[in-house]
């Protein structure tokens, strides 16, 4: 399904450790903000950007972190963002 490796945007609900999965996200070169136009643009607190990700990939990377902090997955979704803007 999600198989075009690109920019990608995941936004997430996880049961506890929200700081503990954002940094090990930001490991793997997630980002909390993207770049437009010259100025810089910050995600909401459970949103993340990567830029060489396909969505099955993203979501197999938050799997195998809240899998690793015993954290609950709520819910997700990841998807390609090859046009976008922000606020």
């Amino acid at each position: 399904m999600g198989t075009t490796i690109g920019n990608v945007i995941i936004s997430y609900d996880v049961s506890a450790k929200n700081p503990e999965v954002k940094a090990a996200l930001l490991r793997l070169n997630y980002y909390e903000a993207f770049n437009q136009d010259g100025k810089n643009y910050n995600l909401p607190n459970t949103t993340l950007f990567h830029q060489s990700k396909t969505s099955d990939q993203a979501m197999a990377d938050m799997k195998n972190v809240c899998r690793n902090l015993y954290v609950t997955l709520e819910k997700a979704v990841a998807v390609k963002a090859s046009e976008f803007v922000g606020l």
